[in-house]
């Protein structure tokens, strides 16, 4: 089983937070998406990126980390959800946010592993929707 233990890590500043594009409002240019940013037999990183609707909604995220076991994709041991994370305000084309586990990897097989999204738009448009991540392989 892989055993893991949540720890953020330090964003630079434009993702702490709100990570707008441009102060244009009422025009969807950005896309929602999910990615694994950093894949190691120590760390697993996911980021996600929020659609701005121009409403003014407040856009958060939170990531699950998931390994892929011979019934399928499952959560991480431990407390594999992150907590929810600002991306900002709705009104900005997009916002993002990430998050990174520290992970240890046993010895031998290699593993997938991949993120799930939860992207949530709470206030005037009050919608969630989940984003997967690509996958990637550690160990082995």
């Amino acid at each position: 089983m892989l055993r893991r233990t949540l720890a953020p890590i330090a964003l630079c500043a434009a993702l702490a937070g709100a990570a707008p594009a441009s102060a244009q409002t009422g025009d969807r240019l950005g896309s929602s998406w999910a990615q694994v940013n950093v894949c190691s037999p120590s760390q697993l990183g996911a980021r996600a990126q929020l659609a701005g609707d121009g409403s003014e909604s407040e856009m958060s995220v939170r990531f699950t980390a998931e390994w892929l076991s011979p019934d399928g994709w499952v959560p991480l041991d431990g407390a594999a959800a992150s907590p929810w994370l600002p991306a900002g305000s709705a009104k900005y084309t997009w916002g993002q946010a990430g998050w990174t586990y520290d992970i240890t990897v046993p010895p031998g097989a290699p593993y997938q592993l991949r993120a799930v999204a939860q992207l949530q738009w709470s206030g005037a448009s009050d919608r969630l929707e989940s984003q997967v991540s690509g996958t990637c392989t550690v160990g082995g």
